[in-house]
């Protein structure tokens, strides 16, 4: 099924450059929000692991209400990312649920991401924030290598299993190769299930064609900064935006 969101298709033909918000404090995470709006960016993720009171959620929710006030016809993506997929905290399975549920219950996040690997039952709890809403982007992040192309693959497929709306795969290259073996896996994932929406990068520098080029293999948002990095390889999102655009111009 497509996804849209705020009259947004969220698609592998033009690819959203979505821009993360890594602040601590309250203040700052909703001035930065602020700005990236006021610099018309299509999608806005919020790393809410960098947030401070992530863990008291009276005020997990007052902020998501404010952010959401604040975002209008922005898409918003709210992500919880744990240590073991590179974010900044560590949390138990019971507290991961938690948090994903608070966040669902809130109507405040036009899409959620949720860490394949950190729950025992993924598709259960996909389908329970299905039910308030939710629109999920099931994710995982490997920071040590590329897997083979078949894992790659079948960690996608397991994604699709779990009844996500969105899939993404991250993945970290130690040589070209790697970058084209997770591009190859791309296309057959796109060409295998054209429906679902796939979001893959290769990281750090050496991974940056996929950041650029992902559109030709199936791959729907590409993240890029606008002074904050939330993983290794991310640019500049203006300049990011140019290059999209000069490959959808001239590659259709």
């Amino acid at each position: 099924m497509p996804v849209i969101i705020k009259g947004h298709l969220i698609d592998h033909h033009r690819p959203t450059v979505c821009v993360p918000v890594t602040k601590t404090t309250e203040l700052e995470i909703l001035m930065e929000i602020r700005r990236l709006c006021s610099l018309d960016v299509e999608m806005i993720e919020w790393r809410a692991d960098f947030y401070e009171h992530l863990l008291d959620e009276e005020q997990l929710k007052r902020i998501l209400l404010e952010i959401k006030s604040i975002v209008g016809k922005h898409i918003l993506l709210v992500t919880v990312r744990t240590k073991s997929q590179g974010g900044q905290v560590e949390l138990a399975e019971n507290e991961y649920a938690g948090l994903l549920r608070t966040i669902a219950i809130s109507h405040s996040a036009d899409l959620l991401d949720v860490e394949l690997m950190s729950l025992k039952d993924p598709r259960r709890s996909i389908e329970r924030l299905h039910e308030h809403g939710c629109v999920i982007i099931a994710s995982h992040h490997d920071f040590n290598k590329t897997p083979e192309k078949t894992v790659m693959f079948s960690v996608l497929q397991d994604m699709v299993e779990a009844d996500a709306d969105l899939v993404k795969l991250a993945v970290m290259p130690k040589s070209m190769e790697d970058v084209l073996l997770l591009l190859q896996s791309t296309l057959d994932f796109h060409r295998q299930y054209p429906n679902v929406p796939a979001v893959t990068m290769s990281m750090d520098q050496l991974g940056l064609l996929s950041r650029l080029t992902g559109q030709i293999f199936g791959s729907c948002i590409t993240f890029g900064s606008m002074g904050q990095i939330s993983a290794p390889g991310q640019i500049d999102a203006k300049e990011l935006k140019e290059a999209l655009c000069f490959i959808d111009k001239y590659y259709h």
